[in-house]
């Protein structure tokens, strides 16, 4: 079952609850996910729409409000703390100092996070602590 999917099941019980805040959500959501062909987006660009906007709206860009953050936030996993990501990179360590620039050891790391839900910014900071020429 799609996320898409998942979003329509749930439009009954947000029905029946006069729940307006998350009907409202849904139904944006689901317009949101779905293309014009009527096909709906796989779950993986379905999270990077919903994770983007999610970054934004935590930094205020966006007309989102708290309870509709929330209920974003209920749907994209948690993004993974810096010690994760730095026990994730471990094996890809000496690729990533041997890259001759910062964007290309960047694409090794985000290469070996693939598929994880990462902020690109705790990313950056931990191939900066491993770029680092030791003492």
């Amino acid at each position: 079952m799609t996320i898409a999917q998942k979003m329509r099941a749930g439009l009954k019980d947000a029905m029946k609850a006069r729940d307006a805040v998350r009907l409202g959500f849904l139904r944006y959501w689901i317009a949101q996910l779905t293309l014009g062909t009527g096909a709906e987006l796989d779950d993986a660009a379905a999270l990077k729409k919903m994770a983007g906007v999610l970054k934004e709206a935590k930094t205020g860009t966006t007309t989102f409000t708290a309870e509709e953050i929330a209920l974003l936030e209920e749907w994209v996993p948690k993004a993974l703390d810096v010690a994760a990501i730095r026990k994730l990179l471990a094996p890809a360590a000496d690729q990533i100092k041997a890259a001759p620039k910062d964007g290309m050891a960047m694409g090794v790391a985000m290469k070996a996070l693939a598929g994880q839900q990462v902020d690109g910014g705790d990313v950056r900071a931990v191939v900066a602590e491993l770029r680092q020429p030791s003492a």
